[in-house]
């Protein structure tokens, strides 16, 4: 399977406050997260520049939603907050956050540190970084053994994993889902990861140019089979079904039809097991991917 390759950027704001915050031991510098992963970076922090970081934890569902408004308004907004690749650019490319290639930061200078894709992924349209990923996660697809034992007869995730080793396979397992009126995916762009894991190239280049490789070629041909045999649930990625189906039924309308479905399979990074997986879904579940499966056994999600 292509590896998922997400990267979750966080910077400063461009707010007055970002830099007067670190000015003494009685100022408090305000992140914004949609994940408890800063925690244990954040008492470094404090212990090392004796400042007071107050975290802010919004579900991912609303978080958008929430900060957007302030970013823009300047009005409660933090000195710090992370990012998600689903909305990167378009933050980046609104000034949300401070110039790091600029003074003091200077961050042009680790570049080497990073995978370039990576690094490149936080700058503005100027070429300007402005934000860094602390992470590159590889990732995995995430199932429910429930419907695997059902369907497939089993659920060990190195024989899942050997089952779903092709793109052949995939659709091979997702064929038996819908004979048992299961879906194998919460919609197409699932399977987008495995496209970007294999050629993480931009589709479009400096040139204003797209760019189709045969591995974007074959994401979309693998997409439209998807939804031609109807294989998804038609729930796109972070909108409420798609978080709905984790943990229970949901409805899928198709053809003026509406039916009662189960997803079978999502593909996500290793931080969503953590932060999306196991806040949404109440299944025991075993995970294929770059992330070992020996592992999936002690998996509870």
């Amino acid at each position: 399977m292509g590896a998922l390759s997400v990267g979750v950027l966080g910077a400063c704001s461009n707010d007055e406050g970002s830099s007067e915050a670190t000015g003494g031991k009685d100022d408090v510098l305000k992140v914004w997260s949609f994940t408890d992963e800063l925690k244990e970076p954040i008492k470094t922090y404090e212990e090392k520049n004796g400042v007071k970081v107050e975290l802010t934890i919004v579900p991912i569902a609303n978080y958008p939603t929430k900060l957007k408004p302030a970013l823009e308004s300047g009005v409660g907004a933090p000195d710090v907050f992370t990012g998600e690749i689903a909305f990167l650019k378009q933050w980046v490319d609104a000034g949300y956050w401070e110039n790091l290639s600029d003074e003091p930061y200077n961050v042009d200078d680790i570049s080497d540190d990073y995978i370039p894709y990576v690094f490149d992924l936080g700058k503005d349209k100027d070429g300007n970084v402005r934000a860094l990923s602390w992470q590159t996660t590889p990732g995995g697809v995430y199932y429910k053994r429930s419907l695997a034992k059902e369907v497939l007869g089993m659920d060990d995730p190195a024989e899942i994993g050997n089952m779903m080793s092709s793109m052949d396979g995939v659709f091979e397992v997702a064929e038996k889902m819908k004979q048992k009126g299961y879906k194998m995916f919460p919609d197409e762009g699932a399977i987008r990861w495995f496209s970007q894991g294999a050629n993480p190239e931009a589709w479009v280049n400096d040139k204003n140019e797209l760019v189709l490789t045969e591995d974007k070629i074959n994401y979309m041909d693998y997409a439209k089979e998807l939804r031609e045999k109807q294989y998804t649930a038609l729930a796109p990625e972070w909108s409420p079904s798609w978080f709905e189906g984790m943990s229970k039924p949901i409805k899928v309308k198709e053809g003026g039809k509406e039916t009662e479905t189960q997803v079978f399979s999502y593909v996500l990074p290793t931080w969503g097991l953590h932060s999306v997986w196991k806040d949404s879904a109440k299944w025991y579940a075993g995970v294929i991917g770059d992330h070992k499966a020996k592992h999936a056994d002690s998996v509870e999600a």
